[in-house]
């Protein structure tokens, strides 16, 4: 029997076109498996008491917005699910639903995301170190495994020094 798994689907637009109505129509945007989670392993890592809150949280880092995890993709109203229940031992797809005010603050972080060609460094700077601090103040453990700050490393979710060849 195969293990279960959590699939997240999240809307993406097809067409990038800020501050247009054709931005928000419903014909422009497109379900998107943006995360899967092997439920074994999750309950494994314990990163939360309520699990179903804590993929609503990664997956609203990810899309960039605020939304509700449903289990129907396209009703007219749907129903979050109840992030109080336990994870299920079967496979699983849900759908992050956001509304059109999130939609609208939508912005596409860094469009080459998946461009090998884009060249990073390994030049440090003074933001860096305030980046850490800024970590350190906020969240004074480490928000992906718990642990004390002095042993982990402060990192973006996505590749800050993508592209810095200033």
């Amino acid at each position: 029997m195969a293990a279960a798994i959590i699939s997240v689907y999240a809307q993406f637009p097809k067409n990038v076109m800020s501050n247009t109505e054709l931005d928000l129509d419903s014909s422009n945007w497109e379900w998107k498996k943006c995360l899967v989670f092997p439920v074994d392993r999750l309950n494994t890592l314990k990163f939360s008491s309520k699990l179903f809150k804590w993929i609503r949280y990664a997956t609203g880092i990810v899309v960039g917005a605020h939304g509700d995890l449903c289990a129907e993709p396209d009703l007219p109203n749907p129903v979050p699910i109840d992030y109080d229940s336990c994870l299920s031992a079967v496979s699983t797809n849900l759908y992050y639903h956001t509304t059109d005010q999130e939609k609208r603050r939508m912005v596409p972080i860094d469009p080459k995301l998946a461009d090998t060609r884009t060249v990073t460094s390994s030049w440090t700077s003074t933001r860096q170190d305030d980046f850490w601090d800024e970590v350190e103040d906020r969240d004074g453990t480490c928000v992906l495994t718990g642990h004390p700050e002095s042993v982990c490393n402060a990192a973006h979710l996505l590749p800050h020094s993508k592209g810095d060849t200033v």
